[in-house]
């Protein structure tokens, strides 16, 4: 246990704060260093339970002992929940780096911590490096297709927020078939999260079995001092109806989640210079995905400075779910599912030393862009059920009643011809990246992404902000982008789909944003 004391202590000392026992990662760090089979661990730990203390102290281990893995590879689902972590192991430890689409020069995963998006890993899996697309066409060369893969098959494969990678359907299918792989390939893996249902776990128990795994899930016990606190905590959860705006109390810290960034906007622009709605100034911060990644680490960077200073309003999307550090003392939500709520909720009385705070739930907020029955579910159950954000007891239960107690319910969003031939291209050392870019490409012209779907680079000086086709349109119409290497404009949706499938492919279309980036609102 070394390791993990040594690392415990670096991150203690880089977040300054006083070292508590966390018995779940400890448990979660002997079992996978004293394996004999290659292990296979799940790990539900609450938001906020500290989980990637686990990452750190298995990358310490990594560098004393290679016995079992010789680095760590930390998989996240989306970009905006890198930033923290990868700042996190800079300050700590100083070992890790962040690879990931046009953020990168590396093509390995040679640190002893590499932090990277699950559309990476993907294609680094799939011996595709998308940077040497244009000179593997031309068969120039194999782009490091080998070497790239092969760095990850001595590592340990830690996905993060796995359930964001199981519940998405443009998603889950590219996202079994490297579980396949990595199964089949005896990688040691371990899946994080807060919200896995019976039949998340039982699809990852059939690959862990079936290859030989020492196969476990851990949750914390009662008596984790974590837990504890949690116990004791008077958070109470309500449901109402109406604007968001008028539940907010100036003189605590509120934050509004709401599930689009046009809703979002509307409301910040509401707020933002209304003495009526909000007296407290300028002390208001917009946060959602259409923001260059510059702008969103300066208002973290600002919210973390918020957060010890006094009062605010934080208004917000998705995007602030996972990976921002902040904390309030009223939340109003949009309604969601329960996986989305309890990330919303993990922002609640945070800290240890916060004991009291209040949730109002929207009841007839728009469910969009989440299923309907499955939001409907969650406010039901809710209401019938007294849950803690933090403590898994108590929600654990609802988790599985919405998002199912069988694989189908989440297999049935598998393609499983494309999750075969995605495996196979994997798997098959003869598959190199020209053949894998070829099929690829053929996949993409016909209208299957691999993941995500098909969502456009939008250049914002340097930088790239994902939009969606129909965004696209909208700002073609206002005559805010330029679109260079296409011929003809935009007349219909379809044509901005035709656009993203030709970035998809690797043609040299260049979508830039015209207009006057707006430093409170981003890209409305």
């Amino acid at each position: 246990m070394k390791a993990f004391k040594k690392a415990l202590q670096k991150l203690a000392e880089a977040k300054r704060f006083r070292p508590e026992k966390r018995p779940l990662l400890e448990e979660a760090f002997h079992l996978i260093t004293s394996s004999e089979n290659p292990p296979f661990l799940i790990l539900q730990a609450p938001t906020g339970y500290g989980k990637t203390l686990l990452s750190f102290a298995l990358t310490v281990h990594s560098l004393r002992d290679a016995s079992i893995f010789d680095r760590v590879i930390h998989v996240l689902p989306m970009r905006s929940i890198i930033e923290d972590i990868q700042k996190t192991a800079d300050e700590a430890f100083g070992f890790s780096r962040t690879k990931m689409m046009g953020s990168s020069g590396e093509f390995l995963h040679l640190f002893p911590l590499n932090i990277t998006t699950a559309d990476t890993f993907t294609r680094d899996l799939l011996k595709l490096n998308t940077k040497k697309r244009h000179r593997i066409k031309a068969g120039r060369e194999f782009g490091y297709d080998y070497l790239t893969q092969a760095s990850i098959l001595t590592s340990l494969v830690i996905f993060d927020e796995a359930h964001f990678l199981l519940e998405d359907a443009s998603m889950v299918t590219a996202f079994l078939a490297i579980v396949e792989f990595l199964t089949s390939q005896k990688i040691p893996i371990v899946v994080m999260t807060a919200t896995l249902s019976e039949a998340h776990g039982k699809i990852f128990e059939k690959y862990a079995k079936k290859n030989g795994y020492d196969f476990h899930v851990l949750s914390p016990k009662e008596d984790d001092p974590f837990i504890e606190r949690e116990l004791k905590k008077d958070i109470e959860i309500m449901f109402d109806s109406g604007n968001p705006l008028n539940f907010i109390e100036p003189g605590k810290k509120n934050a509004i989640i709401v599930n689009s960034v046009k809703r979002a906007v509307e409301l910040f622009n509401k707020a933002r210079n209304n003495p009526d709605i909000w007296p407290e100034g300028r002390r208001i911060m917009l946060i959602h995905g259409r923001m260059t990644p510059s702008h969103k680490r300066e208002l973290i960077k600002r919210l973390r400075e918020w957060k010890n200073e006094g009062n605010f309003l934080l208004i917000g999307t998705q995007a602030v779910e996972a990976g921002v550090d902040f904390s309030v003392d009223l939340m109003v939500t949009d309604r969601a599912p329960i996986n989305s709520l309890l990330q919303r909720f993990g922002r609640v009385a945070r800290y240890g030393s916060e004991m009291k705070a209040e949730i109002i739930v929207l009841e007839d907020a728009p469910c969009g862009p989440y299923l309907g029955d499955k939001v409907e579910r969650t406010v039901k159950l809710m209401k019938e059920h007294q849950i803690l954000p933090r403590v898994p007891d108590t929600y654990q239960a609802i988790v599985t009643e919405v998002h199912g107690k069988k694989p189908v319910s989440i297999t049935r969003n598998v393609n499983r011809e494309l999750k075969g031939r995605l495996f196979r291209l994997m798997v098959d050392p003869t598959k190199r990246a020209p053949q894998v870019l070829s099929t690829i490409e053929s996949l993409t012209a016909s209208g299957t992404p691999i993941m995500r779907g098909f969502l456009i680079p939008l250049s914002v000086g340097d930088e790239a902000v994902l939009i969606t086709p129909s965004k696209l349109v909208e700002l073609y119409s206002k005559r805010r982008v330029e679109i260079n290497g296409w011929k003809g404009g935009i007349q219909s949706l379809k044509d901005a789909y035709n656009i993203a499938k030709s970035i998809a492919l690797g043609e040299e279309v260049d979508v830039v944003f015209m207009g006057e980036y707006d430093w409170e609102r981003g890209i409305p």
